[in-house]
């Protein structure tokens, strides 16, 4: 009984030394976009709108901030996520943006399977820090289409993009830019949608 009573004080001592030296995980960050730009004072132009998450590149399938380098390599930023995966991110985005703009109304999710008159989808080609020869950049691109639902075919294509300077080195200056790349393209969506009622 004396040595297994050793034997377990020993297991003990080398359990709690070797929880002592294994380091904390450094906590993780979680973000999101920042809203887009809306108009709040013209009447209603389209309605009865769906939107879908986008179709996504491979090398924005997680929900990491992407860096991407001159020799093209792709690097993740450390110890910081998008608070859900981008698809959904991009997603919600949308909702949020096209429920706050007084040219739409009746705005549904795909994924809430209401009735609707048009869906929005797309593929988000490009949502990520690209690194130039002039510096940091972000780059957000966004290939659209305008899908009449009752008659089950694209009536609208359209590529949206924008490039954005980043302001330093740190992650909050890549969401700041993303942020402001997505507002860039957003706002030129909304454009194109309500401009489609015409």
């Amino acid at each position: 009984m004396k040595l297994n009573n050793i034997m377990m004080a020993v297991g003990l001592v080398f359990v709690c030394t070797a929880c002592s030296v294994i380091p904390e995980a450094k906590p993780i960050d979680f973000y999101t976009l920042q809203p887009a730009s809306v108009n709040q004072s013209e009447s209603v132009k389209l309605s009865h709108i769906r939107v879908a998450e986008p179709e996504l590149n491979d090398a924005l399938q997680l929900e990491r901030i992407v860096r991407i380098t001159a020799d093209g390599s792709i690097l993740a930023y450390p110890n910081a996520k998008w608070s859900t995966s981008i698809a959904t991110l991009w997603q919600s985005w949308m909702l949020d943006a096209l429920w706050r703009d007084s040219r739409f109304e009746h705005i549904s999710s795909s994924q809430q399977g209401f009735d609707s008159d048009w869906q929005v989808s797309g593929r988000l080609q490009a949502f990520h820090i690209e690194e130039t020869s002039s510096g940091p950049v972000a780059v957000v691109r966004y290939d659209a289409q305008l899908v009449n639902t009752k008659q089950r075919k694209v009536t609208k294509s359209e590529s949206f993009a924008a490039r954005i300077p980043l302001s330093g080195d740190e992650t909050d200056h890549a969401i700041n830019a993303l942020s402001a790349a997505s507002s860039e393209v957003g706002e030129r969506l909304l454009e194109w949608l309500a401009a489609s009622s015409n």
